[in-house]
């Protein structure tokens, strides 16, 4: 499990508030989580890991993050 350490870990800027990315397993700050709705894979990523938690993956990797 990746670990909080006050930065987010696509961007950089020091933040208290997080989330894990939709594509990997990164922790990421709000502005980053909000820029991750425009990629073009976006509902495929949250596709992909509802069907892994359907399937009883707590552990899934992610599709990836590609820009």
């Amino acid at each position: 499990m990746t670990e909080w350490k006050g930065s987010c870990q696509c961007c950089g800027v020091k933040t208290s508030m997080y989330s894990m990315s939709w594509f990997d397993e990164r922790l990421i700050c709000t502005d980053c989580s909000e820029r991750e709705t425009e990629h073009p894979r976006y509902d495929e990523a949250k596709e992909a890991e509802l069907n892994a938690v359907r399937s009883g993956n707590f552990n899934f990797k992610g599709i990836g993050y590609y820009k």
